[in-house]
């Protein structure tokens, strides 16, 4: 299993719903990927790091996982890197092959709950 950290952006999971049809399910993150990506020409210059939409899923079952994301949510994470674990894959997107990195699961910090006086 590999690991990548993130700095995570937006957490978005649920089921959506339209009449007639099945039902869809997702869960993703969008990340800024922490690492420069220099797309510069000799005329003009692109540095830094995009935002990166990745989907989350169960990998006992290989659908969407909302656990995990309501897990990042209540972890308050946005804004935050966190190291995430899963795999690399090519997925077609706009007719182009990319990799992608799925994840399976996050290495989230959790820290005591302060006491109320």
């Amino acid at each position: 299993m590999a690991t990548e950290t993130y700095i995570v952006l937006n957490v978005s999971a649920g089921i959506v719903e339209e009449k007639g049809r099945d039902p869809i399910v997702y869960a993703s993150v969008e990340v800024a990927n922490m690492r420069g990506k220099d797309q510069s020409t000799s005329d003009r210059v692109s540095y830094g790091s995009p935002v990166v939409k990745l989907n989350l899923i169960d990998e006992s079952t290989g659908k969407p996982n909302i656990e995990l994301a309501n897990r990042l949510r209540h972890a308050g994470v946005y804004g935050k890197p966190v190291t995430f674990e899963g795999t690399f894959d090519i997925a077609k997107k706009k007719g182009v092959e990319q990799i992608t990195f799925v994840i399976f699961d996050a290495q989230l910090e959790h820290k005591p709950v302060a006491k109320v006086s």
